[in-house]
């Protein structure tokens, strides 16, 4: 059932980070235009700077769960590696619990600052833009990491009662010493 689940949500958080990858190609593109047409015809893009601003909150925040699922975020597991057996998943038990706290607290304040947006019709200072949409990237992305948490509290509440139980769908940091680029 675990696995099931993980590889689920593996699949929406592999969307949103294809979802804000997009993102940073078409902002990319817009960037190299924008400095073409600055240099080659004196004639900038306009809204290239809003559009670059509302954008740059969804490639941060839609990604965010699929960084912290392959364990791409930056880890201080000196720690950790202290603990092993039981003592090891009910330390990750509760960091994982205080990360779940700490994202429930925050996205409901999120969703509201999308709404507000939304319902006023906020738009940028230059070319007004919507806002909207960047700020509903918030709650979305820190959804899925909502999701991506519970599932680990369950696996590590598992691996706690059976500690030598399989850790499905638990990041595993790389080895600093095979990681390192030559």
């Amino acid at each position: 059932m675990l696995a099931i689940l993980d590889n689920a949500l593996m699949k929406v958080e592999l969307a949103t980070a294809r979802f804000a990858g997009l993102v940073i190609f078409v902002i990319m593109v817009l960037v190299t235009f924008e400095v073409l047409f600055r240099r080659l015809f004196n004639s900038p893009i306009p809204g290239q700077v809003d559009f670059t601003m509302m954008t740059m909150v969804a490639f941060s925040v839609l990604c965010i769960s699929y960084c912290y699922r392959q364990s791409g975020h930056i880890r201080m597991d000196l720690l950790m590696k202290l603990t092993h057996g039981r003592s090891n998943w009910v330390a990750h038990l509760f960091v994982t619990l205080v990360a779940l706290l700490t994202i429930t607290i925050i996205t409901p304040g999120t969703w509201s600052h999308f709404e507000r947006a939304y319902y006023f019709g906020d738009t940028t200072f230059g070319v007004g833009l919507p806002t909207w949409p960047s700020k509903l990237a918030v709650p979305v992305g820190l959804g899925v990491l909502w999701l991506r948490l519970v599932l680990e509290l369950w696996v590590y509440g598992r691996l706690v009662i059976h500690p030598d139980g399989e850790p499905i769908g638990v990041p595993s940091p790389p080895d600093p010493l095979e990681d390192v680029d030559a």
